[in-house]
């Protein structure tokens, strides 16, 4: 079972996908969106529209930095800064929303067009392109008190920042990976039989590595959101309720019981569970369930959905 939701961005105008008919969303499937809300330190043109509409609709939300760096010549405003403008434009958010995400790639060529010097044109090293990030990441970390979920791909890991390790308070941050599973086209709703995200080693933990990512040990288990489709389109985005432009899909994995992993593990450390073990037995069922009949926007059914991750992510180890 997968709960398919979608991502997007307003577009420089705020026309594209804004506003979005949420309701017909939710009634079509789609159970959680996350929008930019920033890029760098520019408002999304969109994201004021939608957000109370994704609300107001009963579809968990979450807002999204386009973190920028350094990109042939122009020199974007420091990470902090634009962390600072994200979350000033998120403002305060509920525990039934994702905390912000940062959104960890690089336009063009990758890392070898973030240089600032035309003369010389030396793009940054790796270890500058992650203190970048860890910047924005833990001003975000901060302002909030849970960490911020981070968007990338094996790709980006791999070819741009050489596999760098990650704080292991990083390590806390849920990963949303990109990996195309279909070309740009109609939307696919269905996505049961694609194929899972490699996962970077830092995420990896004691879990299997059971998949290489071009001859490195990663592993394909701990993630919380695969974009499996870019730039869905034509009428099945119509009748989805974007009336314009392009919407990428993504798919989650619910946990429940029988499921083990490095993600389970995750569960297991807010939901203070003594025994750490990464297996979602009885007493974690017990946990999950307690937890959702507290809140009464959730059914009590053990099932880690879309609001229930939501609320987990607030609940610190």
């Amino acid at each position: 079972m997968n709960f398919i939701g979608i991502d997007t961005y307003g577009g420089s105008d705020g026309n594209q996908n804004g506003p979005v008919a949420w309701f017909q969303a939710k009634a079509s499937g789609i159970g959680y969106g996350l929008i930019r809300a920033a890029y760098g330190s520019d408002p999304d043109k969109a994201f004021a529209k939608n957000w109370p509409l994704m609300k107001k609709d009963g579809v968990v939300r979450g807002g999204y930095l386009f973190l920028r760096y350094p990109y042939k010549g122009v020199v974007p405003p420091s990470p902090e800064d634009q962390a600072k403008a994200v979350c000033n434009i998120v403002g305060a958010l509920d525990q039934s929303d994702y905390p912000i995400s940062i959104d960890l790639e690089f336009p063009g060529a990758g890392r070898a067009d973030t240089w600032t010097d035309s003369g010389t044109k030396k793009p940054m090293t790796e270890s500058q392109l992650m203190a970048w990030f860890l910047i924005a990441w833990r001003y975000i970390k901060a302002k909030y008190g849970v960490a911020p979920i981070i968007y990338t791909s094996a790709r980006v890991w791999y070819d741009d920042l050489s596999n760098p390790n990650v704080p292991p308070e990083v390590k806390e941050s849920l990963l949303w990976l990109a990996r195309y599973a279909f070309n740009p086209g109609p939307a696919v709703l269905n996505a049961s039989n694609v194929l899972d995200p490699p996962v970077p080693p830092p995420w990896a933990g004691d879990d299997l590595k059971d998949i290489t990512y071009r001859g490195e040990p990663y592993t394909d288990d701990n993630w919380f959101l695969h974009q499996y489709m870019g730039d869905a389109k034509g009428l099945s985005i119509a009748a989805l309720g974007f009336p314009r432009g392009d919407i990428d899909l993504n798919r989650m994995r619910p946990l429940q019981k029988g499921v083990t992993g490095e993600r389970v593990k995750w569960l297991q450390r807010r939901l203070g569970i003594k025994l750490v073990d990464g297996k979602f037995g009885p007493q974690t069922d017990k946990a999950v369930r307690a937890l959702q009949a507290a809140k009464n926007d959730l059914v009590p059914d053990g099932i880690v959905g879309p609001r229930t991750y939501a609320y987990l992510c607030w609940m610190n180890p």
